[in-house]
């Protein structure tokens, strides 16, 4: 797939899969038109559109006006924390009569969003992660307050693969809804001093907040998502990482969830999200959804064993090697925590019961410089990186520091569809040539 080189940054964007590059071309046909129009091609795009629309809701078990099609996970992940908040803005309730509350390793999107909201006068608060990069939930528990719009917190994270406790997040903030209504509780309205008014600006409001989002761009492969199990009103995910094209995404919003619009125009995907519809890139981000869904517990099953090989053969190479972040010293901790049951058939299946997602290693290296480090492993043929690649400016990783770890002698490796156990030797050969050669 890649020749001579060796791609080990799938959780930065997943090569399109060609099986999806045929479906690309086959809907960028003259036959398929803007499927906004009447006539004949017009009426066909529409149709494609609306099969595209329901197998992308089955897959997360969804009803297809639930599904928004965006430009990719950086959009809806704008659409679902800007949007919320602008829902209320637009019924007369003012920026500062409103809190957002976002874990601390939130993709830079999320981030951002919340950061251009605090800039409005929205309060703004973030729920650290402990050194297992998990979030704290009775830290969500205590910071949701009765003025809370927005709860944000990622289901697997992009840096270091954690998994997310998201339906015990759901179980918090139900449990919070109620209490608003069983208490009759007025909201707080945060003014010079600091005191409590007797008004509630969420008062004659159609939905009970806050409103839970989860960014799933990373989860899809290795996850099944189920929405309704899941419990969450906002989901996002990006075709670019998962062998589609690239910029085509969708935000899942429940029906009922109010959210605004951030982009205006001729009032496309129900009013939410103008512009004409990429009907090839949807078609094809359709089919990458269908083959990761089918793929899937093969997958979960190869790419873990892949992973535990690599970081076995790591501390071969030097034992002072840690994941980040670090449950356990012992090198085969990861084959440990893999929980897999294979059916009675012949082909393997199974579930990952992880507390990484088997796609992502992130490992300390001591005594090297990260970036650094990544050039000398690009000039033998191996790509990585030292962080997410949306922090380019960024002196270090935000994600790695809200764990304790030095992110400058880190190193994010990550696999995919064809990541072979050949690639995983060569590698280890180059690292410990790279390694031996620093001492």
């Amino acid at each position: 797939m890649f020749n001579s080189r060796i791609y080990l940054d799938y959780a930065s964007l997943t090569p399109i899969d060609p099986r999806i590059i045929d479906e690309v071309k086959r809907f960028s046909h003259p036959r398929y038109a803007n499927s906004s129009s009447w006539y004949k091609e017009g009426v066909v795009s529409k149709n494609a559109l609306d099969i595209a629309r329901r197998k992308i809701a089955d897959s997360i078990h969804a009803h297809p006006d639930e599904i928004i099609f965006t430009s990719g996970g950086t959009e809806s992940n704008n659409l679902a924390i800007i949007g919320a908040v602008e829902s209320l803005r637009e019924k007369g309730v003012d920026y500062d009569k409103m809190h957002v509350l976002v874990s601390a390793i939130e993709h830079s999107s999320v981030r951002e969003c919340a950061n251009y909201l605090n800039g409005k006068g929205v309060i703004v608060d973030s729920i650290s992660v402990g050194k297992d990069g998990v979030v704290s939930l009775d830290e969500i528990r205590n910071k949701i307050k009765i003025n809370t719009v927005i709860v944000s917190v990622m289901t697997v994270n992009n840096e270091i693969g954690t998994i997310q406790p998201i339906r015990e997040i759901t179980k918090i903030i139900r449990k919070a809804r109620k209490d608003n209504v069983d208490n009759n509780v007025n909201i707080l309205k945060l003014n010079s001093s600091n005191q409590v008014s007797r008004f509630n600006p969420f008062d004659f409001q159609d939905f009970n907040y806050p409103i839970f989002h989860t960014d799933a761009s990373q989860a899809f492969l290795y996850e099944e998502l189920n929405v309704e199990q899941l419990g969450v009103d906002l989901l996002t995910l990006d075709s670019a990482k998962v062998y589609g094209p690239h910029g085509i995404g969708n935000l899942f919003i429940r029906r009922g969830v109010p959210v605004s619009p951030v982009i205006h125009g001729g009032g496309q995907e129900f009013g939410m999200r103008s512009g004409t519809e990429n009907l090839p890139a949807i078609m094809g981000f359709a089919k990458a959804l269908e083959i990761a869904n089918k793929d899937r517990a093969k997958e979960v099953i190869r790419i873990s064993k892949l992973k535990d090989y690599f970081y076995k053969g790591l501390k071969k190479i030097n034992k002072d090697i840690q994941v980040n972040p670090m449950i356990s010293n012992d090198p085969a901790y990861l084959s440990q925590n893999i929980d897999i049951k294979i059916k009675n058939t012949t082909k393997e299946s199974g579930t990952l019961k992880l507390q990484q997602s088997p796609h992502i290693l992130n490992v300390f290296i001591p005594k090297i410089d990260g970036e650094f480090f990544v050039m000398q492993l690009d000039a033998n043929g191996i790509a990585c990186s030292t962080k997410s690649s949306c922090l380019r400016d960024e002196d270090e990783s935000y994600v790695l520091k809200s764990i304790g770890v030095n992110s400058k002698n880190s190193i994010r490796f990550s696999f995919g569809r064809w990541t072979k156990k050949r690639h995983i030797n060569k590698a280890l050969k180059v690292i410990r040539s790279v390694l031996s050669k620093s001492v």
